[in-house]
């Protein structure tokens, strides 16, 4: 397991409702199921006293760029993902799925059927205890640190009597390990993210599917609709930097279905969109 490193989080009898606790992983995992790369990325998971939240580094950049009203630096790409949102004390979930300029907001009700073994290892200061789950069609193990008080994880992995601190799947598809984590006064604020809410679409999971669908045939006609003039014409922007221009539209609509059939091994086997 990865070094652990856990910074200015102090445990004690009672939690302060005006701080927000967080938590930083490293996320390994494999965009496509048929090959062995590993791509390597960070998250984060704010926890205040109303629910938690997890979100990709990148939209914490974003957020610093806005608030200080900094340009995007030439060649930043942006990576197009998910913002998790849950209600504490409950199995409610709102997943934003961010499509380039469309927001999907598909709420769901998720709840993993721990099963706690008496396996225990030591990593640092903290004893992790471990724990197993089948759930989104792949086997779960957990190692978990009542040293922590959230019954909390990455993604939509909750429920155990104390923080989630490493996670892998037994298909080894996916790592999470926590790296980091720190006090913050009072509720974080992310303009991005807050935008990306404020525009999203209450979506069903049919409806999620086929929007999902909609926009693997024809990526770029879908984003024109949200972004051009209205004729279908016109240049815009993906948030890797790409700009799209009616002498490129053709092959970046390739790509784009491409890089969506073949980039299609998410957390969640069970809600899988068939591509």
């Amino acid at each position: 397991m990865k070094k652990i490193i856990v910074l200015g989080f102090m445990i004690c009898g009672s939690i302060i409702e005006a701080q927000t606790h967080r938590f930083v992983y490293d996320v390994e995992y494999k965009k496509d199921s048929t090959q062995s790369v590993l791509t390597k990325e960070n998250y984060l998971l704010d926890i205040d006293d109303v629910e938690a939240k997890y979100y990709t580094r990148d939209f914490f950049v974003a957020d610093s760029l806005i608030a200080n009203n900094i340009p995007f630096p030439k060649g930043q790409k942006l990576n197009t993902s998910t913002i998790i949102t849950h209600k504490k004390s409950s199995d409610q979930y709102q997943e934003y799925d961010i499509l380039e300029n469309t927001v999907l907001n598909l709420e769901s009700k998720e709840n993993q059927n721990w099963k706690l073994s008496t396996d225990k290892k030591k990593v640092k200061e903290m004893t992790l205890q471990k724990a197993t789950a089948n759930w989104g069609g792949r086997n779960w193990t957990a190692w978990f640190s009542t040293e922590i008080p959230f019954q909390e994880g990455p993604y939509k992995f909750h429920g155990l009597p104390g923080l989630i601190v490493e996670l892998y799947d037994d298909r080894k598809d996916y790592h999470f390990s926590l790296v980091k984590s720190q006090n913050i006064n009072g509720k974080v604020k992310n303009q991005f993210i807050d935008m990306s809410k404020a525009m999203s679409v209450p979506v069903t999971r049919e409806k999620y599917n086929a929007t999902k669908l909609k926009y693997y045939q024809a990526p770029i006609n879908f984003l024109r609709n949200q972004v051009g003039d209205g004729n279908g014409k016109g240049d815009f922007y993906l948030n890797d930097g790409t700009v799209v221009t009616d002498k490129n539209s053709r092959e970046t609509n390739e790509i784009l279905r491409k890089t969506i059939k073949q980039y299609n091994n998410p957390i969640d086997l069970e809600n899988a969109v068939k591509y």
